[in-house]
């Protein structure tokens, strides 16, 4: 298939991706697109960033193009652009890294991602869009909701769940049956004990709400 990756910060995810993209011979990066003015007609990586994902229909059939891999980190924003892609009739291929391990009997879904290292386990669902960074253990039964973003060498033990555009920092732990509500941050590092509620950001060990400076 040949592919566009939305995102083209070359210190950003776009590297990582095209590297996994490259360890087979399944798919083909022909271009960039990038929301940034500034890089359209550069190029990435040897390949043309052809201009902001809204803009670039005409340019994606003209090449061939289709299917399109999202390389951005912000939960929501992977959304936005996913579907930007999908008005294109692109598909979004999910880019698994040859050292991770997915059971036969995990699931993951459209256009998610696990980096290096990664281990999906028995009865663990990683929904569409998600993006598990290098190191990181997604235990049995573990629910990961869609479009998360879980940060290197985290660890999610059995049972525990996140919703929708969580977004869980380097190096976090959620014990086991712990729940995480949808739009909430965990920062990194840091251990997750007791239920969070959606939208919240906490910090620590255990994790506790991010406390604002008045």
């Amino acid at each position: 298939m040949k592919l566009l990756i939305v995102g083209a910060r070359v210190d950003g995810q776009a590297h990582v991706v095209l590297e996994v993209i490259q360890s087979d011979n399944t798919h083909q990066v022909v271009a960039f697109a990038d929301e940034t003015p500034e890089l359209k007609g550069q190029q990435v990586l040897g390949r043309p960033v052809l201009g902001d994902p809204a803009e670039v229909a005409e340019q994606v059939q003209q090449l061939g193009i289709t299917g399109a891999f999202i390389a951005v980190g912000v939960p929501q924003a992977r959304a936005r652009l996913a579907e930007i892609c999908r008005a294109m009739g692109l598909a979004l291929p999910t880019l698994i890294h040859p050292t991770a391990y997915l059971s036969p009997e995990a699931q993951i879904g459209e256009g998610a991602f696990l980096g290096a290292g990664v281990q999906v386990l028995p009865g663990a669902n990683v929904d569409d869009l998600c993006r598990v960074n290098a190191g990181t253990i997604v235990s049995h039964h573990v629910q990961v909701g869609r479009c998360n973003t879980i940060g290197p060498n985290s660890t999610l033990a059995g049972r525990s769940a996140t919703g929708a555009f969580v977004l869980l920092g380097a190096g976090c732990t959620l014990l086991p049956e712990v729940r995480v509500g949808e739009g909430a941050m965990v920062g990194a590092g840091a251990v997750v004990t007791r239920d969070v509620p959606a939208n919240l950001t906490v910090v620590g060990v255990p994790a506790r709400p991010l406390a604002h400076k008045s």
